[in-house]
């Protein structure tokens, strides 16, 4: 499927996340979508940001919202999802529990965002693309029925965590 990261948006916003938390869901319905199908979902570049993965249209549509703040419901516009809705729930009961702190953490200890950030400071900025493929998602296993697994926040996950 070739369609837009504002498409699938309305879906995570309409549970009532915050911009930071939606981000992280973003990256993770592609990283798994690309693991379940070999290809990407949405067309949109994500970039290694110092906080995580961001896709930057979805950034600067919210970037007048503080980071933890829910995204008002009257700011989406509903698309159809069809197909792909099944998928988001997957990535909903995986990560849904979590707070957008803790996607940040989780997001740093992974390979696609920490190879994206290779030779940068931790609070250096960078447009670098996070790159979702065979090699960087090797670590991403689905359960044996197919879902994904339901991640749980370990006592080393301290907020905003070094990388």
């Amino acid at each position: 499927m070739n369609c837009k990261a504002i498409q699938i948006a309305p879906y995570f916003i309409k549970k009532e996340v915050s911009p930071l938390k939606l981000q992280k869901l973003l990256y993770y319905t592609q990283v798994w979508f690309f693991v379940k199908t070999g290809n990407k979902l949405f067309e949109d570049k994500i970039q290694a940001w110092i906080y995580g993965p961001v896709v930057y249209d979805i950034w600067d549509r919210f970037r007048f919202m503080k980071r933890s703040r829910a995204i008002p419901k009257d700011r989406l516009q509903s698309t159809e999802l069809g197909e792909i809705e099944a998928h988001l729930d997957d990535v909903w009961n995986a990560y849904g529990h979590l707070e957008g702190a803790d996607l940040v953490d989780l997001t740093h200890s992974e390979s696609p965002w920490k190879n994206s950030r290779k030779g940068l400071l931790k609070d250096e900025p960078s447009g670098k693309e996070v790159l979702i493929n065979s090699e960087t998602t090797s670590d991403f296993v689905l359960n044996d029925d197919g879902t994904i697994p339901k991640v749980t926040v370990g006592e080393t996950f301290g907020h905003y965590s070094n990388y």
